[in-house]
């Protein structure tokens, strides 16, 4: 087993392993800070990214934990009340079938880049939903996402669509959720840094 694959299985199997915080989150919170749609057309188009990266001999395993995961969460979300579905979701859901379409008509590396690039959309609903909900304890999660897909990159064995495509813009993705679960921290410390400082050092 050489480091590539360690990296490879960290990366997948670490995804699919946060998933378990966020779904103990999304039982405590009642769904707070998530989106169904998100969750939903993330599953569905990390199947599609899953498919399309085995038949390439790709490094499916982070994308394949993704699918996974998104499935689980999206029942448990159904289950929560958590449905919510809005027009720009089924704008995104557009997309979802444009991937089917991209795979069936061009080829699987294709539709590895429309479902990577239609993922960033479909995380819309889901970027807004925190926005408006800031949650730390999501942020941290999100966190570990990043560092999962961190993993996943340098588990590619080469810089090709197939092997980092898709872990990179998943990297960046889940930092920018990050930023925004945080966003009261940004926001406090360029409106009052004085004040966040003293509250710094009194902890």
């Amino acid at each position: 087993m050489d480091v590539h694959e360690v990296f490879r299985i960290a990366g997948g199997v670490g995804t699919l392993a946060m998933f378990i915080p966020m779904a103990v989150e999304i039982v405590k919170r009642a769904g707070a800070g998530q989106s169904f749609a998100t969750w939903l057309l993330w599953a569905m188009l990390d199947t599609i990214l899953a498919a399309s990266t085995i038949v390439r001999n790709g490094n499916f395993l982070l994308p394949l934990g993704y699918a996974v995961g998104g499935w689980l969460l999206t029942g448990l979300l159904l289950v929560k009340g958590g449905f919510r579905w809005g027009r720009l979701d089924s704008v995104i859901l557009g997309f979802v079938f444009v991937c089917l379409v991209s795979w069936k008509l061009g080829s699987a590396k294709t539709a590895i880049i429309f479902t990577t690039l239609a993922t960033v959309l479909a995380t819309i609903p889901g970027l807004v939903e925190l926005w408006r909900n800031p949650q730390r304890t999501i942020g941290n999660i999100w966190a570990g996402y990043a560092l999962t897909n961190a993993f996943s990159f340098f588990g590619g064995t080469a810089m090709t669509v197939e092997e980092r495509f898709s872990p990179a813009v998943f990297t960046m993705l889940a930092l920018l959720m990050v930023a925004v679960s945080r966003r009261e921290y940004f926001f406090a410390r360029r409106d009052n840094p004085a004040k966040l400082d003293s509250t710094e050092d009194d902890c």
